[in-house]
């Protein structure tokens, strides 16, 4: 586990920089409208396998886009937090990476189904499982911050919500680089892509 004070000699907080990676334009959110307007569609759960992973992934890269323009915006705010403003953009930027996050983990559970688990072998998932730790980890922590907060293991000094970073969110001892959430996200696009491709050019 890692502490506030400890991350923060990193990574500035209140953010410094914007460290979140560029998607630029190779990633647009319209695989479900791609997929949808198909000549072709696939069958029973694979459909539904498509729909979802499509429409979890087109979230994921909208919401981590917001929240880096959010992220910039902030950054261009005249004294930044102290201001009501930048206090504003800062936390509206931290709801989206909340959003993009959760999608990402979201997708994870289609990971178990069986429509995903008769096209990938074993050693495909228990790869995505283990990509997947860093954003199950933080996800469950925020899902779970009341019953943190009673317990009183929120450490002493930490922010009691998450807390965007110059590099990474953090919350409750768990940080999720801005670096791993765009990896995450591209490869959800990819993996979502290559399926809805295989159906619309056959």
């Amino acid at each position: 586990m890692t502490t506030f004070d400890e991350l923060k000699r990193k990574s500035a907080w209140p953010p410094t920089s914007n460290g979140m990676p560029d998607l630029g334009d190779d990633y647009p959110d319209t695989l479900l409208w791609q997929y949808l307007t198909a000549t072709e569609s696939l069958d029973g759960d694979l459909h539904s396998l498509a729909v979802n992973l499509a429409r979890l992934s087109d979230k994921a890269i909208r919401e981590y886009r917001e929240a880096n323009d959010g992220l910039t915006a902030f950054l261009r705010t005249p004294r930044g937090v102290e201001q009501l403003e930048g206090h504003t953009r800062l936390l509206q930027a931290t709801d989206r990476l909340e959003n993009c996050i959760d999608a990402i983990r979201r997708a994870e559970g289609f990971f178990k189904t069986a429509a995903f688990q008769r096209i990938t072998t074993r050693e495909n998932r228990e790869m995505l499982m283990e990509l997947y730790g860093g954003a199950r980890s933080i996800r469950n922590s925020i899902q779970h911050a009341e019953e943190r907060i009673a317990k009183g293991l929120i450490p002493e000094g930490d922010p009691i919500y998450p807390a965007m970073t110059s590099d990474c969110l953090y919350f409750a001892g768990e940080y999720l680089p801005y670096a791993e959430v765009a990896a995450l996200v591209i490869m959800m696009w990819q993996l979502s892509s290559a399926g809805i491709k295989a159906v619309t050019t056959s």
